[in-house]
């Protein structure tokens, strides 16, 4: 990826018309239609970009989701059509897995299933396109959308998932000084893009803060997401049955706003690697926050969004049978480099203190008479934390 200078179209723009919030400034800094990480050129995910996701991993990892989406369309009684819709499909390589290994394991759901995706990214999305090409057809198509404006009201039957979304939309962030809640801004002087503390920008902040009782000590700085609030509406708007099933690295309410993380949580990823500064080089690097999943269920318990289920990526992966999925090595034909490379792919997955634990997956339903059961949310404990805001 190519190096921003300080001839950089950001920081002209914070420079021309002051001082922005944080949030405005990830905004411009991911999504600049021009100089915006997610909009430029240049691999991104993988061993040759910034960041790895889970079907990096392994593909095994797309099989077990696909296992989760077909019992969800069974718990609504086998439609005879079925959408699920992919929010930020990053190179397309689990909408790549799950497709293959629905055509051959499910074909009643196969035939059902219509695939859509929505996805802001010009250069991600020629990359789906190229990497879904040899991937199983559904029965109703793979297509992609603009954007969820072009659903009409209760319209969707299906589920609506992302894999790490949320965790690159823009936040807000705000710091007790001197007793009193400031909000963190960004200005440009010189050529160089620097923070301050300043007026909260929005009241929503405050009642964020004291809606989901968030305690904070003298200096210590949070991130606060209002963006999914609107996405939640936007989700609960055209979703007329079915489920929303969200995977991210994330936590409790309780979980995130700790002393223990005196500066939040946000961070900004290059080659693997946490860069120094947030401001360096606008739109080179990824910039991340963990997620609130308290208020992801609250704001869609507002919405008309049940909960279904609350657990760790591990724990997720283990009830759907992910180990399952590992063909154990022909005795007859010795050392098997293969079967060794996917058990260490899926102990990455699920490991206590790594992905698995970091990662959480949340589901969320509405238009069911009864609470669904879903094989993937066995353990019920974390669901009754989130719900009450602990754990």
């Amino acid at each position: 990826m190519e190096s921003n200078t300080a001839d950089n179209g950001i920081k002209k723009y914070i420079k021309e018309i002051g001082p922005v919030t944080f949030s405005r400034y990830m905004e411009m800094a991911l999504y600049h239609p021009e100089e915006g990480y997610y909009m430029r050129e240049g691999e991104k995910i993988g061993a040759g970009g910034d960041f790895y996701t889970s079907p990096d991993v392994s593909e095994l990892f797309g099989r077990a989701l696909a296992d989760q989406l077909v019992e969800m369309w069974e718990a609504v009684g086998r439609p005879s059509r079925w959408v699920v819709l992919e929010q930020g499909a990053g190179k397309g390589s689990l909408a790549r897995d799950m497709l293959n290994y629905i055509a051959v394991r499910y074909g009643d759901f196969n035939s059902a299933l219509s695939y859509l995706i929505i996805e802001k990214s010009p250069s991600m999305r020629r990359l789906q396109k190229k990497n879904l090409t040899p991937a199983g057809c559904p029965g109703y198509g793979l297509d992609w959308l603009g954007g969820l404006e072009e659903i009409g009201s209760g319209q969707l039957m299906g589920c609506i998932f992302s894999n790490e979304l949320l965790d690159a939309f823009p936040v807000h962030r705000v710091i007790l000084e001197d007793g009193a809640l400031k909000e963190i801004w960004v200005a440009c002087e010189g050529e160089q893009l620097v923070e301050f503390t300043g007026r909260l920008s929005t009241p929503g902040l405050a009642e964020y803060i004291s809606g989901f009782g968030i305690n904070l000590e003298e200096g210590q700085s949070i991130e606060i997401n209002l963006a999914v609030r609107s996405w939640v509406k936007d989700l609960a708007r055209v979703l007329g049955c079915g489920f929303v099933l969200t995977i991210d690295y994330g936590d409790t309410s309780a979980g995130l706003y700790t002393p223990d993380r005196p500066a939040g949580t946000i961070r900004s990823y290059r080659s693997h690697r946490i860069e120094d500064s947030l401001y360096e080089e606008p739109g080179a690097s990824d910039i991340t926050a963990h997620v609130n999943f308290t208020a992801l269920m609250t704001w869609g318990r507002e919405e008309g969004l049940e909960e279904a289920g609350y657990t760790t990526q591990s724990r997720f992966l283990m009830n759907m049978g992910i180990m399952g999925h590992l063909s154990p090595p022909d005795p007859a034909q010795g050392f098997d480099p293969e079967y060794i490379k996917n058990v260490a792919a899926v102990k990455q997955l699920i490991m206590p203190g790594g992905m698995g634990e970091v990662f959480k997956v949340a589901a969320q339903y509405r238009g069911l008479s009864l609470r669904p059961v879903l094989t993937g949310f066995g353990n019920k404990t974390l669901l009754r934390a989130v719900l009450n805001g602990k754990g």
